[in-house]
């Protein structure tokens, strides 16, 4: 996450957002985002209705849209799964993905609704410092990141017309709803991490990684951000022979396809 709700992982990287500098209007600004969605109408559209719902940047954002459109239009098998919505605007691009293909794929939804938990010690001292020198590792919030099911609800639903049937949240800690949810999911196409610590990103992993197909695609969104993320997430590329390249999407995210 980069933006100052998530206050600032990218600050942590020498990477920073000014919107006293003019190129701000040119390149990040939230208000330009329709503009350089087009020339694709749906793309534009998704990010225009989703950008004060999300931290993520312009290229994040496109980025997760053209991810998405390129799953489906190979047709690998699976659900969409997200762990760490905050206000939905991610888990909205990939819904309106979907809908622009008729996509009758479900998406799965992870989130507290509390807002972060505690960083613990794999996290490093940033994640401490951002937590208010928080690092017991309680599954217990943190008053970061935090945003109410109901508000998600309100987007996906009201504003972005997506079909609750489709929708599927797993409210809870993902070290409390992730391995239980695990048993009975399907086949996986997008798994997009966005829960910045080393257990919350490692718990994902282990349980959801292997029912990724192959050509999937798993999106880390805090890989070049937190310690924490990457280095639950290279322990287990390591651990498993994970030898597809990572990506780096932006200064924060980075993914990698599923052999």
């Amino acid at each position: 996450m980069a933006l100052k709700a998530c206050q600032n992982v990218a600050g942590s990287i020498g990477w920073k957002l000014n919107m006293n500098d003019p190129k701000y209007y040119l390149t990040d600004s939230r208000w330009i985002w329709f503009l350089r969605g087009l020339p694709s109408p749906a793309r534009a559209r998704a990010l225009f209705l989703t950008r004060t719902a999300t931290m993520t940047t312009l290229r994040r954002s496109k980025g997760l849209w053209d991810l998405s459109q390129n799953i489906l239009l190979r047709n690998v098998p699976g659900a969409f799964v997200e762990c760490g919505v905050w206000r939905g605007g991610s888990a909205g691009i990939m819904g309106l993905a979907m809908k622009s293909f008729d996509a009758k794929r479900p998406l799965h939804l992870f989130d507290s609704f509390e807002g972060l938990p505690e960083p613990g010690p794999q996290d490093g001292t940033a994640a401490v410092e951002y937590s208010g020198g928080r690092s017991g590792g309680h599954l217990a919030s943190i008053a970061k990141c935090d945003a109410t099911l109901d508000l998600v609800r309100t987007l996906l639903f009201e504003r972005l017309q997506l079909d609750p049937k489709k929708v599927h949240f797993h409210v809870g800690w993902f070290q409390e709803t992730v391995p239980v949810a695990a048993k009975e999911l399907g086949p996986i196409s997008i798994l997009r991490l966005d829960g910045d610590w080393y257990e919350s990103t490692r718990v994902c992993l282990e349980h959801l990684y292997p029912k990724v197909s192959s050509g999937g695609v798993v999106i880390l969104d805090d890989y070049n951000g937190w310690e924490g993320s990457r280095k639950a997430t290279d322990e287990y590329r390591e651990r498993n022979n994970i030898t597809a390249p990572l990506v780096q999407m932006d200064p924060v995210c980075s993914y990698w396809f599923k052999p």
